[in-house]
């Protein structure tokens, strides 16, 4: 992640030219609890004779979902050319080939031939950091028909002040994010809900983050990190966090890991917080960047300009 640096003035630069890897794309296909939200939202939104992109289309496992569901075309658009083929394949060996098409594309800038009614896209992580699902949404929302429709539809992320456990191992780790719970993380304030996304519907989201939230401290203790957690909306009434609404799957609540995974953002300085007391806590970051860009300021509201303000550190 390299070294820490003078503040470049800039929160972090997106990067939406990164293929997943091999390892990453298997991931998803044997991520039976994702696929399983997934599915359902596409025989949920998908009519028959639809156009559909599925990008970020890694296998083509969503694409041939949407295939099956009755749409008379996919385009499949994967940025690893590596696995034009194995769609292809994939396509081919489900019957599915006449209706899968396969670009090696960028989908942050790929024009479709024909409008689209349905745009599948799922690189979702807390924050949109790291992967482009905000500049993906954003370029092919200008695509879709009147009345096109997105799976996932929508997403929202919140934060809060915690004090994230700092040994591991007998050593400390404080410096780079991390995106797993551990035993000793505590909540310090409440959550608030700082940037709400409608994927389909309105002008879309700013890629350039720049939120602003009131949070209560509910104990006294040293925040030493913020922690980013987010619920996704799949289709009308199905979110993440409803997974009785797929009949028969036996899942709990909270029982999705792999996608609703949070992001845990160490702060450069710690501060202490007072129960009962109000801290503002704004965020600034590119859509897409590392965690570690990401410019934090919190401060008491009973002392706007108090000693209590501090940012994070940028990274070169």
């Amino acid at each position: 992640m390299g070294h820490p640096s003078e503040p470049r003035g800039v929160a972090g630069a997106a990067d939406t030219a990164k293929p997943f890897t091999a390892y990453d794309i298997q991931a998803c296909l044997y991520d039976v609890h994702r696929v399983k939200y997934l599915r359902a939202a596409i025989v949920g939104t998908i009519k028959p004779g639809d156009v559909v992109v599925d990008a970020g289309s890694g296998t083509g496992l969503l694409g041939l979902l949407a295939a099956r569901a009755g749409a008379k075309r996919v385009y499949c658009l994967e940025l690893n050319p590596d696995f034009k083929h194995v769609i292809e394949a994939n396509a081919a060996n489900n019957g599915l080939r006449d209706r899968i098409i396969v670009e090696t594309a960028d989908a942050t800038a790929y024009v479709p031939p024909e409008p689209i009614d349905v745009v599948v896209s799922e690189v979702i992580s807390a924050g949109f950091f790291y992967e482009p699902q905000l500049q993906i949404v954003n370029h092919l929302r200008h695509h879709l028909r009147p009345g096109g429709r997105m799976v996932p539809c929508s997403m929202r992320n919140y934060v809060e002040l915690i004090h994230a456990q700092e040994q591991l191992y007998e050593l400390t780790f404080t410096y780079d994010s991390r995106f797993t719970d551990l035993e000793e993380d505590r909540s310090l304030t409440t959550t608030a809900c700082y940037l709400s996304t409608d994927f389909a519907g309105g002008t879309g989201t700013a890629e350039m983050i720049d939120e602003r939230v009131t949070l209560q401290a509910t104990a006294s203790g040293v925040a030493n990190a913020i922690r980013i957690t987010y619920d996704v909306e799949f289709m009308e009434g199905l979110g993440a966090r409803t997974p009785a609404l797929i009949a028969g799957s036996g899942e709990a609540p909270g029982s999705w890991p792999a996608l609703l995974n949070p992001q845990i953002i160490f702060l450069p300085h710690k501060i202490q917080l007072a129960a009962g007391e109000k801290y503002d806590v704004s965020l600034r970051y590119a859509a897409s960047s590392y965690p570690l860009a990401c410019e934090t300021v919190v401060r008491p509201v009973r002392s706007p300009n108090g000693s209590a303000q501090f940012t994070t550190a940028t990274y070169s």
